[in-house]
């Protein structure tokens, strides 16, 4: 049961939000939670199930996952070191076909092999970082529409993520809705395959 608690920390970073957010929310009783000693904590299964009931709550989101349904045949590729960033969104993106990678080198070949329609890409990386790996990714194919991913955005940074072909940069912790908004923005500013061959 132990590897199943997690602090405030944990799960502020797992549903990224902020940490004074959950805080509230476990002292409000809107979250599930107790308290060990003064420290809260929370169970990770109830989390998920909390998280699945707020989602169901948003009609918005309904709305939007209808809309984009696993039928549309999109796939999302999720290249970031932080194993619970990767398990957050395949939660979050369930209307999409979800694949992962833990490194660059992972994600060029996932790129070559899946040709996905969006990568999601984290900046800072082990080994070959996010703005190398998005030059070798617009590289293999320059359609393929890539949102960067970091908690440290600089302008610089920035700059030259779009410079290299990058739709736009996502700052961590992730407002949900505006991220779904997003990346239903990049697959519709996205050529087709049609738009493709009409060239």
């Amino acid at each position: 049961m132990a590897e199943n608690l997690m602090d405030i920390t944990q799960v502020a970073e797992y549903l990224q939000m902020n940490k004074m957010t959950i805080y509230k929310l476990a002292r409000q009783g809107k979250i599930p939670a107790f308290k060990v000693a003064s420290e809260w904590r929370f169970r990770k299964d109830l989390i998920d199930s909390w998280l699945m009931s707020q989602l169901k709550d948003k009609p918005e989101l309904e709305q939007f996952q209808a809309i984009h349904s696993p039928k549309a045949g999109k796939t999302v590729l999720i290249v970031d070191d932080d194993q619970t960033i990767q398990d957050y969104f395949e939660r979050v993106l369930k209307e999409y076909r979800v694949i992962k990678a833990s490194n660059g080198t992972q994600a060029l070949e996932l790129v070559q092999k899946e040709r996905p329609d969006l990568v999601l890409l984290d900046i800072r990386m082990p080994g070959i970082d996010g703005i190398e790996t998005l030059k070798r990714i617009k590289e293999i194919d320059s359609d393929i529409s890539v949102i960067m991913l970091s908690a440290h955005r600089t302008l610089q940074t920035n700059l030259e993520a779009a410079k290299l072909g990058a739709y736009t940069s996502l700052a961590k912790p992730f407002d949900l809705y505006e991220m779904k908004s997003i990346i239903s923005d990049a697959f519709s500013s996205a050529p087709t395959k049609r738009d493709i061959n009409a060239e």
